[in-house]
């Protein structure tokens, strides 16, 4: 097959129609909403505590979904066939616990940031540099590594989409920029300029059509695939007999060949979730956002369902129909067949070559919301962090004041919304010099999980144990960041090179055992928070189980809840999540006699899991519930 049998290159003057109506669109939310959000830094930051679940929910699936990441997903699939998305998949653990142990208790404590936690949970010197530490490390380092990745991935788009030369380079203070990579700086200067417009209620309410067609954009790529293959059964025949195609591709069963796969598959669903459980960032904000704690579980249930069954479909056939689709050539130096493009390049590739003028702009005006909505969110959570954590806490820091300040919203005030604003210039500058450094997505992320992944165990205990320390979160994260790095870089658990790299999971226990092999000791070692100051976090946030009997004997108050039941209930929506995923496969695989009993079991589990998520997180209410709605 050659390139010239496909497609219909190069943007055309409809295509151009759809992107510039787009844009408008967006534009006049972000106008809409400017005057709400100017009316104090609560509105600016949280939308007033106003969203409902719906909106909240949708808004966590825009965010997580961005234009790198259909890349990702084309590219796990072209290299290790469908099963390699267990990956992610499996993360679903740590989100459905999320639904009953953390969401109700993020909306509950009533912070602006999830970097306030470390100011309501604990006191003194080490709070407070733990704080500022943290916050720089969000706001700058975390969001600008997201936000470059989404500009790596929406460059790599334009380059395909608009045929824009790979070399084509622009030089720009000192640094030589790509030509893709300044457009989508100019594309996410855009975005900056309405997100701060209007803050989180733009965001928020633009993420809604974003992600709307974004999906609608998918699923036509997907159909129009699916028809020039034939349909599922000539899909699944063809890649059979395709010149370039991972073993197995079509299973659901990820890579066991060895020692070392093995132990990296056991670990996607013993450990690889932990990090995400509590939840943090653009997550916990729009939970924090939301009208109450029954909201916040729901939002987040509903973040579960979209972003892991519906979602990522349509990429996974387009990467299956890829691999009967994308030419292939000789590599002159291997012998080997290869495909004509790179496997990050893939789904732009087939955009650009199997999509008809309007429909490519579609796709574009897709990816381009998805882009949009992560970076307007990482942003507008940048400026929080900044202000909220770092500035804040040095300003008391100066004046004298105690850690008692840090508890409550201090950045309410009507004056602190142009310091918002201007807190988001910083993070774009970030975002093109890391942009710069690095070009494979997939990697870049599985590194972030690696040497945050000591930490885990702490950022789940630190709600459920009345003895995690700031120094236990301090020791935790220096120990991560130090053991991670050095396995990646050095000794037997090294990054290949070359080849695959099957060598994730062994990292990633090994970093959780070394780091837990100081934290745990740092604990018990270090002066617990003060009884008076935990007494007061348990009456804000109610959180359950046997770690908080010591604190309710003290303070006289009711015991814990119990935490049995909502385990129960974890496992049950887990399970349903994964095997929604798979009955929504096997149906669009053509496998429905599979397909159809696995959607029914998941949606006979789903429907009570749902609503006892709902009537726990509105039954277990802290004494500072109705304080907390804003």
């Amino acid at each position: 097959m050659n390139v010239e049998a496909v497609g219909e290159p190069g943007f055309t003057t409809i295509d151009w129609i759809v992107v510039a109506s787009y844009l408008a669109v967006v534009l006049g939310i972000g106008v809409w909403f400017a005057r709400r959000a100017s009316r104090s830094a609560s509105d600016f930051i949280l939308a007033g505590r106003s969203l409902p679940w719906w909106i909240a929910g949708t808004s966590i699936v825009a965010t997580t979904f961005s234009s790198d990441t259909p890349l990702q997903v084309v590219k796990l699939v072209r290299e290790g066939g469908i099963g390699a998305n267990w990956w992610w998949w499996s993360v679903a653990a740590g989100q459905v616990m999320g639904v009953f142990l953390f969401a109700p208790l993020w909306r509950r404590s009533g912070l602006f940031t999830d970097v306030g936690f470390i100011g309501l949970r604990y006191e003194g010197g080490a709070s407070r540099g733990l704080r500022i530490f943290e916050g720089l490390w969000q706001g700058l380092l975390v969001n600008g590594v997201v936000l470059a990745s989404v500009t790596v991935g929406m460059a790599t788009i334009l380059r395909v989409v608009l045929d824009i030369d790979a070399e084509a380079t622009v030089a720009l203070a000192g640094f030589e920029v790509d030509m893709a990579t300044l457009i989508v700086g100019g594309l996410a200067v855009a975005t900056v300029g309405y997100s701060m417009l209007s803050g989180l209620y733009g965001v928020a309410w633009s993420d809604l059509p974003q992600f709307v067609i974004a999906m609608i954009g998918s699923i036509v790529l997907a159909v129009v695939v699916l028809g020039e293959v034939g349909g599922a059964t000539a899909l699944v025949d063809g890649i059979r007999h395709a010149e370039v195609v991972p073993d197995r591709a079509t299973s659901f069963v990820p890579d066991l060949s060895g020692v070392a796969a093995i132990v990296t598959v056991v670990s996607y669903f013993t450990i690889n979730w932990w990090s995400k459980a509590p939840g943090h960032g653009a997550l916990s904000q729009r939970i924090l956002a939301t009208r109450d704690p029954r909201q916040g579980a729901l939002a987040l249930a509903w973040f579960v369902v979209a972003h892991y069954v519906l979602r990522p479909w349509p990429w996974i056939v387009v990467a299956l129909a890829s691999l009967v689709l994308v030419p292939t050539i000789v590599d002159p130096v291997s012998g080997a067949s290869v495909a004509i493009v790179s496997d990050q390049e893939v789904f732009p590739w087939m955009i650009r070559h199997h999509l008809g003028p309007g429909l490519r702009g579609l796709l574009v005006v897709a990816l381009l919301g998805a882009f949009m909505s992560t970076v307007d969110t990482h942003v507008n959570l940048s400026s929080a962090y900044l202000l909220n954590d770092v500035i804040g806490p040095l300003r008391r820091w100066w004046r004298g004041t105690g850690d008692e300040a840090a508890v409550e919203g201090t950045v309410a005030e009507p004056g602190r919304v142009w310091q918002l604003r201007v807190l988001a210039l910083p993070v774009l500058g970030l975002v093109l010099l890391v942009a710069s450094g690095f070009d494979d997505i997939v990697q870049l992320y599985k590194y972030l999980g690696v040497i945050a992944a000591g930490t885990a165990p702490v950022l789940i205990l630190r709600w459920y144990w009345w003895r995690i320390t700031a120094w236990t979160e301090i020791v935790a994260m220096g120990a991560s960041l130090v053991v991670g790095n050095l396995l990646v870089a050095v000794g037997p658990f090294a990054v290949p090179e070359l080849g695959p790299d099957d060598l994730f999971g062994p990292r990633l226990l090994a970093t959780v055992l070394l780091s837990a092999v100081l934290w745990i000791p740092v604990t018990f070692l270090s002066r617990p928070t003060s009884d008076p100051k935990l007494a007061r976090f348990r009456a804000r946030v109610n959180p359950g189980g046997p770690g908080w009997r010591r604190v309710a004997r003290l303070d006289g108050g009711p015991p814990p809840p119990g935490l049995a039941v909502r385990l129960g209930w974890i496992l049950l929506g887990t399970m349903a999540t994964w095997l929604a995923i798979m009955g929504t496969g096997w149906v669009i695989l053509g496998r429905p006699l599979w397909g159809i009993p696995a959607l029914t079991g998941a949606l006979v589990m789903a429907i009570p899991t749902i609503r006892a998520a709902a009537t726990l997180a509105a039954g277990a209410s802290g004494a500072q519930d109705e304080a907390s709605r804003g």
